[in-house]
């Protein structure tokens, strides 16, 4: 009889923390897993936050947590489950009543691209762990990695030489009417808008305002990913994306106007916006987000038309392209008779180098090593 009883209340109090368990094991309960940063580039070392919250006289013993990031995060000592872009990230906690749990776990941003959370999942179970409770806490999490910066290596300081002597070669583009310089006697090529009228009537002859001549710091990055051959290789076009994020970062830094282009298109195939001139830390910003948003994989439109569109003489336009079609040397040729300012860099394999095209504002570079 005794054996009886004792088996009746284990039972029941094996029923009682089963119903109390299923029905309060999410009561006080908080999950917050973030990025430590929402920007980063290629090779930055990162962490993610983990929180886990349980406020209520309720332990939790068994708590699963599951959530999914794309495998260009890499972690230290990887325990996650990868299958194919996707990681699937695991743990398993022990939460005491009102405790907290806090992790850091360290990863490398391997890749450049636009990562998000969604949400992250969690499975709890009772005392015995005889019964499992399965429930979700939605969560926006967003990680924006920009291209990688290339370092200052010598085939990349003759690219900037190049640049730096078409800026050079263009400067007497337009007078600075704010920029005085001095007066001196008219002659009849001058515009009459400049004519000193004061000046004048103390010299009894006409006299006109000297202006000071201004570069023309205003560059546009035009960034063309058609294929260049029918045997991609990926990256060469992401260094080609690589060599803009860094010609961008170095001329905003030195107070030039730049403005970027591409006829690339992101994850769901659309078209990526354009930049318009611009030269502050939030317009460079901008520019990096929208090389990281870019997919190699969605094919893009060809970039002659927009070339052909071009009218504004007042810019230098870095064209990055491996692509070198009929279309595109066309269009280049109608630059040239616009007097539109504009050099060509052709990021290319080493093995293709020598199948290159010739012309004076083309610069062969070689991309990969």
């Amino acid at each position: 009889m005794t054996i009886l009883v004792i088996g009746a209340v284990i039972g029941l109090l094996v029923f009682i923390q089963s119903w109390v368990y299923k029905k309060f094991w999410r009561t006080g309960l908080s999950a917050v897993v973030k990025f430590s940063s929402k920007e980063a580039f290629e090779g930055d070392k990162l962490f993610l936050l983990e929180e886990f919250t349980n406020k209520k006289f309720l332990p939790l013993p068994w708590l699963f947590v599951e959530f999914k990031l794309s495998s260009h995060l890499h972690f230290n000592g990887d325990s996650g489950n990868v299958q194919g872009s996707i990681r699937a990230q695991r743990d398993l906690f022990s939460i005491k009543i009102f405790e907290r749990i806090r992790r850091k776990i360290p990863f490398l941003a391997s890749k450049r691209g636009f990562y998000t959370l969604r949400e992250v999942g969690v499975k709890a179970s009772n005392l015995l762990h005889t019964k499992r409770f399965e429930g979700y806490f939605g969560t926006y999490q967003e990680l924006t990695v920009y291209p990688k910066l290339i370092d200052d290596a010598e085939d990349i300081a003759m690219l900037y030489k190049n640049m730096d002597a078409m800026m050079l070669s263009n400067a007497l583009i337009n007078p600075d009417p704010f920029e005085f310089k001095g007066i001196r006697d008219y002659m009849p090529t001058d515009s009459l808008k400049n004519i000193n009228f004061k000046a004048s009537a103390i010299q009894q002859q006409l006299m006109v305002n000297i202006h000071a001549p201004v570069s023309a710091k205003r560059l546009e990055v035009v960034l063309n990913l058609q294929p260049y051959s029918t045997h991609d290789y990926k990256e060469v076009y992401e260094q080609a994306i690589r060599l803009a994020a860094t010609i961008a970062s170095r001329y905003i830094n030195q107070d030039v106007q730049l403005g970027f282009y591409t006829n690339g298109r992101d994850n769901n195939a659309k078209p990526t916006p354009r930049v318009n001139m611009g030269q502050s830390s939030a317009h460079l910003q901008s520019i990096l987000s929208a090389l990281a948003h870019l997919n190699t994989s969605n094919v893009p439109s060809p970039i002659a038309p927009h070339l052909e569109q071009i009218t504004d003489n007042t810019a230098i336009y870095v064209i990055i392209s491996s692509y070198y079609g009929e279309d595109l040397a066309a269009a280049l040729r109608q630059l040239k008779e616009s007097n539109i300012s504009y050099m060509v860099i052709m990021p290319m394999e080493a093995r293709h180098i020598y199948d290159a095209p010739m012309g004076d504002n083309i610069t062969i570079w070689q991309a990969t090593k």
